[in-house]
């Protein structure tokens, strides 16, 4: 039969990886080392020790069922209370779109006027500052060869 390593034989006694280390260092559990220093262990000895051996997925079954022990009437009022939760996320939700869409109207209003205003400051600076379009005066050279 396959060895297993302390991190399985842990999943299959139910007990902590650590606990199964702690047995093998103290000689209760019997074990080898692999290559790289890890506890090999065999079945038979943890079932020796331990009892009769846990199948993984029986254990999962079992803290499965645990968690669906609560009472029905528990179940309700959560599922109620969670509905109720749920209705004023909801209405809280519409409330702030309905905001948000206000607020957004105000800040495009803003921002056109603002815009109009760098508009005219623009035109006003062109104006000040005589920037109109002119033809660009001719280098030296151009002056010199069109007058020959």
């Amino acid at each position: 039969m396959a060895f297993l390593t302390a991190s399985q034989a842990a999943d299959l006694t139910g007990k902590n990886r650590s606990t199964i280390i702690r047995a093998i260092e103290k000689g209760h559990l019997s074990a080898t080392k692999d290559s790289f220093g890890h506890y090999l262990l065999d079945p038979a000895e943890l079932e020796r020790v331990y009892g009769t051996l846990q199948h993984v997925d029986a254990r999962d079954d079992a803290k499965r069922q645990d968690a669906m022990a609560p009472n029905g009437a528990v179940l309700v009022r959560e599922v109620e209370l969670l509905r109720e939760m749920l209705e004023q996320e909801r209405r809280t939700n519409e409330r702030d779109r309905a905001a948000h869409g206000e607020e957004r109207r105000t800040w495009e209003e803003e921002r056109a006027f603002l815009r109009a205003i760098v508009e005219r400051r623009d035109e006003q600076l062109k104006l000040l500052t005589d920037q109109r379009d002119a033809e660009p005066r001719p280098s030296f050279w151009q002056r010199l060869l069109k007058r020959a």
